[in-house]
């Protein structure tokens, strides 16, 4: 196990993320984890290299779960969407139905009456 073969490695798990192809980088990986931890059993501080690796590895997990919210089949079909009501408080509430409507005619100002016909 040599570091070019990680490092080979490491750089195919990133290509196939860029590509999109993410279950096959995640592969990649975890393959890289394993040759990682069997290089680090010789090295003075093998806590650095695992902590590199198992953020890799979050950051590809973390991209699979965003994209896969992305896809049609997640997508509440049309009509079982149930809209919560809006809670803003800086919201102005509904305005209250007046208790009875004119229905002989509608003043604006002081000079004009217009009539309203039902």
């Amino acid at each position: 196990m040599s570091l070019a073969e990680i490092d080979e490695n490491v750089k195919l798990a990133r290509e196939f993320a860029l590509l999109g192809v993410y279950d096959t980088a995640l592969v990649y990986y975890q393959g890289v984890v394993q040759q990682i931890s069997t290089y680090t059993a010789s090295l003075r501080e093998p806590a650095s290299w695992k902590c590199m690796n198992e953020v890799e590895c979050k950051h590809v997990k973390d991209i699979i779960k965003t994209t896969s919210n992305f896809k049609i089949d997640n997508f509440p079909a049309p009509g079982q969407e149930q809209e919560e009501p809006t809670r803003d408080p800086d919201v102005w509430p509904a305005p209250t139905p007046p208790e009875s409507r004119c229905t002989s005619g509608l003043q604006l100002g002081h000079s004009r009456t217009f009539t309203l016909l039902f």
